[in-house]
């Protein structure tokens, strides 16, 4: 079980992609080592393409393998046969903690593979989001969704409550979750359009009566980037409370991009030069309120609303060509584009997650309203 076979993990993933485009996959393998040597279980390896290190979407000729591992540093390397990977130790992370060995175990759990997190070095990840990047099979990003590796994009739970806004997970701390179990062939109690589950159990609350937590965040890309999130929760028995306040400024984007064309039209050459640049300003805030009741280990229910606003989501592009026809200047054109984009939205989940004998219930209600405003023009 200490030997991993990077050869079936890449093209594992490779091959669902290259299914949709008909196209050659390349053919990699190699084996991933710690620092002694010995060969190490459950590491994410993904392949990436280059220059802007998405997923893979089709045959590739050029890319890299991004592998991770809890305790370990990230690393990207290039693409190639025959590869030997040796991981290096997050010394950053593990001086933090008092490490006992306790390495998350991961292990068949019914239909799922559960990864403890509590009592071990993924309570410090940072987020929940952070703590889900570092879970075999699992790739997360931090203002983004969950993908099981192979399978595409998971529907993901919270204490039996389907996630509708993966911010949300952003927001949580990585030091209250219990355990996370990844479902990557969902049966019949889900959708047929689900293609894998991520179901994240938060350790039981403690403490009693009212309580204060603010979260704020600054990354300077492109501009400031400032987000801060406020919450207050009241706690009694089995009543838990929380009230939420997030607010948030990305400059979340900017672009340059230039092509060249040329061709013949008869005996003419034309020569077409354009250049692209873009860039996106993006603002939101969304209160929020969640109760939850846990009447015993069995029985629990709750309901959760947010209202979700994004007062601006602002664009803007320039598009300059130049045209030559034998080598000479012919013709320039200036395109201006703008477009903006409000959204608001209110999204309502109510569930019950309960156990009656034999008889399991996993029940979700979800409502969502939708308004979004797209006004935009091109000069």
């Amino acid at each position: 079980m200490k030997r991993i076979n990077v050869r079936l993990a890449v093209l594992m993933t490779a091959m669902m992609m290259t299914m949709m485009s008909f196209a050659e996959t390349q053919d990699f393998g190699g084996r991933v080592l710690d620092e002694k040597g010995e060969p190490m279980p459950y590491v994410n390896v993904v392949l990436l393409s280059l220059p802007d290190s998405a997923f893979v979407q089709g045959a590739m000729t050029d890319g890299l393998f991004k592998v991770t591992s809890v305790g370990y540093q990230t690393l990207y390397i290039n693409a190639g046969n025959d590869l030997t990977i040796q991981m290096k130790e997050d010394t950053q992370l593990l001086k933090e903690v008092v490490v006992k060995g306790q390495l998350p175990k991961t292990h068949a759990k019914g239909d799922a593979m559960r990864t403890t997190v509590a009592g071990t070095i993924l309570e410090k990840a940072g987020t929940v989001s952070d703590a889900l990047g570092k879970i075999p099979s699992l790739d997360a990003e931090r203002d983004g969704g969950v993908k099981v590796l192979g399978r595409g994009d998971a529907e993901v739970y919270i204490n039996g409550r389907r996630v509708q806004d993966m911010k949300e997970l952003s927001r949580l701390r990585s030091d209250q979750i219990q355990h996370v179990d990844v479902i990557q062939n969902p049966g019949a109690r889900y959708a047929a359009s689900v293609k894998a589950v991520v179901r994240i159990t938060l350790k039981k609350a403690q403490g009693e009566g009212f309580s204060f937590q603010d979260n704020a965040g600054f990354i300077y890309q492109y501009g400031h980037t400032l987000n801060n999130n406020l919450d207050v929760n009241f706690r009694t028995g089995g009543l838990d409370i929380t009230a939420s306040l997030w607010a948030g400024r990305y400059n979340h984007y900017k672009s340059m991009q230039e092509h060249e064309l040329t061709y013949f039209v008869g005996p003419d050459y034309i020569k077409s030069n354009t250049s692209q640049e873009s860039q996106g300003i993006w603002k939101s805030w969304s209160p929020q309120l969640q109760v939850n009741y846990m009447v015993n280990e069995n029985h629990s229910f709750g309901a959760f609303y947010k209202f979700d606003r994004h007062p601006s989501s602002d664009y803007n592009g320039i598009i300059l060509t130049d045209n030559y026809e034998n080598g000479l200047f012919m013709e320039h054109s200036e395109s201006r584009v703008w477009q903006d984009e409000t959204i608001s939205k209110h999204i309502f989940n109510a569930y019950y997650n309960g156990k009656i004998g034999q008889l399991g219930i996993d029940l979700n209600v979800d409502g969502l309203f939708d308004d979004t405003k797209t006004p935009g023009s091109t000069t």
